[in-house]
């Protein structure tokens, strides 16, 4: 009778009941108690509450721990944020990047892009210097090396680019000012597709007074700015991933041009110059304020390319100190938004270039209304196009007007719209000044007008003076045509690569001897008399001046052909005559070319009008 009675089943103090439900809080309960049980005889069961107890314990520490570590950097820690899109990101990497401590460091980000923080800029004078040794050591040397064994040096190195090392993601400890300081880097997932953009940095250290984090950002603003030391920093207005809003990206710094390398009227430049500081001075500030003028600067640089329009903007920039900010209206991913966000986010001070704003399509002059009842003109400051004015546009200019999302009067807007930016000096450049809308001219968007031209005779002998004098910094090679003595007898060493030589058009030098049979070669001069010529920059200037036509070439034209011959101005002389007949031909050639496409589209035109 006992047997047949059920015995109910337990697993040790627990029933049936509760190691279910365990089962159920914890997977993989039943099997590993019944594997401690068989192999162990350890019953899980009669520990249990021990090992809830501590759990509870060991979570309620944790919670206990954190609320304490929460309120005692709230109250002793002192802590900066620095943000990505921050220039102040920029200033702490290329600061941190450069430290000691960066090299004791076993976490680290390792990588050879360059970007604003990690850049070629701050080692180009170094790079340069290891140039000028290379080259002395191949060239100077007693047993000269080929150019190929050089080159071979120099592209081998270069494909070896410099590491830089930043603090990877997690909190670095280091020391500074006999300070510890801690630095943390996280990303923080807004859902948003840029995770950059979430890129955070966190310097912290202890006590209540930040004075210690200021100094550091200071400092690493220091570091970085001096690493510029006179370059003139660009910027473009730009993003860097479809669907990212535009921003103004610093690409690079490059040192500034001298003025006087820039073919222009002494007398235009002065004044482009004179105006530019005339209105940075901090009372012109104060006269337009008095006044309730807008204080905006605009400028427009006009004529055929190559003439140095660009290069005055850059010269200009480098003199004053300014950055410059470049923006391409062609671009199709810019839109009104876009383009009034990047206006917004400029400097009180710096330049801002439109270059070929003719090509952007939306500056277009538009055709003349149908009516119109008005003839005065509208407020310098009002952007916005009034109904019978010469501003006015029908509905078809205005789908013409629109290219790359951005409209005539978006453009004007921000230069001289209500809520248009200050401070700013705006330089337009345009090969085709009469494409232009008027409304883009006007007074208050275009202040000062600078046309551009050929050159003139003036403008050859500084743009031949410019490339062939002596530089402070010049490489003495050997065979440059540089007049040196030997000894105290006064003997002239003559350069190698003017004897026997002349001069063709497309920069070939073709090695002749110049005496044939004892007779100087008709047509050539003596090698003596070059030389001494080349001792007189001012003459030799003057010679060349006098076989190039003024008011025929571009500076860019003649500069291009006097590059060919960098080392040896006198053969440039000798060829200039028979370059000048070449690029006329040239130029006549593709003169007709264009004339050919054009009474082809005509005709083809009155073709279809006939048919």
């Amino acid at each position: 009778m006992d047997s047949n009675q059920t015995i109910p089943t337990t697993t040790g103090p627990l029933s049936t009941t509760d190691t279910a439900m365990l089962e159920v809080l914890v997977p993989g309960y039943g099997f590993m108690s019944r594997l401690l049980m068989s192999y162990l005889n350890f019953d899980v069961s009669a520990y249990l509450q021990l090992l809830v107890g501590l759990a509870v314990f060991g979570a309620s520490a944790r919670y206990t721990l954190f609320i304490i570590w929460a309120h005692f950097n709230e109250l002793f820690v002192s802590r900066a944020e620095i943000r990505l899109d921050d220039e102040a990101f920029h200033y702490l990497m290329f600061w941190i990047s450069r430290q000691p401590h960066m090299k004791d460091t076993n976490r680290f980000v390792a990588g050879i892009k360059t970007n604003s923080y990690w850049s070629d800029n701050d080692t180009e004078d170094e790079d340069l210097t290891r140039d000028e040794d290379d080259e002395n050591v191949s060239f100077n040397s007693e047993k000269e090396e080929s150019f190929e064994s050089y080159w071979a040096k120099v592209t081998t190195r270069d494909k070896y680019k410099k590491m830089q090392f930043t603090p990877s993601e997690g909190c670095h400890y280091f020391w500074y000012k006999s300070r510890p300081l801690m630095l943390e880097r996280v990303n923080r997932d807004g859902g948003t597709w840029y995770v950059m953009n979430n890129e955070r940095i966190y310097l912290s250290c202890l006590g209540r007074n930040p004075a210690i984090l200021k100094t550091l950002l200071a400092e690493a603003q220091q570091a970085y700015v001096e690493r510029d030391k006179n370059r003139t920093v660009i910027y473009r207005g730009s993003r860097i991933n479809a669907g990212q809003s535009f921003n103004w990206y610093r690409c690079m710094a490059r040192l500034p041009r001298p003025l006087s390398t820039v073919i222009l009227d002494q007398e235009q430049k002065h004044d482009f110059l004179d105006d530019i500081k005339e209105y940075l001075h901090p009372r012109t500030r104060r006269w337009y304020t008095n006044r309730g003028i807008p204080y905006r600067r605009g400028y427009l640089l006009h004529g055929p390319p190559g003439t140095g329009k660009t290069s005055l903007c850059f010269a200009a920039a480098g003199l004053l100190g300014l950055k410059l900010y470049v923006l391409d209206l062609n671009s199709t991913a810019l839109n009104e938004e876009s383009l009034s966000s990047l206006f917004s986010e400029l400097p009180r001070r710096c330049i801002v270039l439109l270059e070929d704003v003719d090509s952007a399509g939306i500056t277009k002059t538009r055709a003349p209304p149908s009516t119109s009842t008005s003839t005065s003109d509208t407020p310098a400051n009002d952007a916005t196009p009034k109904e019978g004015s010469t501003e006015a546009e029908s509905p078809a200019a205005k789908e013409e007007d629109k290219k790359g999302g951005i409209t005539l009067s978006a453009l004007l807007n921000v230069i001289d719209g209500v809520a248009a930016s200050e401070g700013r000096i705006l330089i337009m450049t345009t090969n085709h000044v009469d494409k232009l809308d008027p409304a883009l001219l006007r007074p208050g968007r275009v202040d000062m007008k600078i046309v551009f031209g050929y050159t003139s005779e003036a403008d050859i002998k500084e743009l031949f003076t410019s490339i062939y004098a002596t530089m402070d910094n010049d490489l003495a090679r050997n065979g440059a045509p540089t007049i040196h003595t030997n000894g105290s007898n006064g003997s002239v060493k003559l350069p190698k690569t003017i004897v026997g030589h002349t001069a063709k058009p497309n920069g070939e030098i073709p090695r002749k001897p110049l005496q044939i049979n004892g007779k100087m070669e008709k047509g050539k001069e003596d090698p003596q008399s070059l030389v001494c010529l080349r001792s007189n920059i001012s003459e030799l200037a003057s010679k060349f001046a006098a076989a190039i036509p003024s008011g025929e070439f571009t500076a860019a034209e003649i500069q291009g052909y006097l590059l060919n011959y960098k080392e040896t101005p006198e053969i440039a002389i000798q060829g200039a005559v028979e370059w000048v007949q070449t690029a006329r031909d040239k130029k006549r050639a593709k003169e007709g070319e264009v004339e050919g496409v054009e009474e082809e589209a005509k005709a083809e035109k009155g073709k279809n009008d006939k048919a």
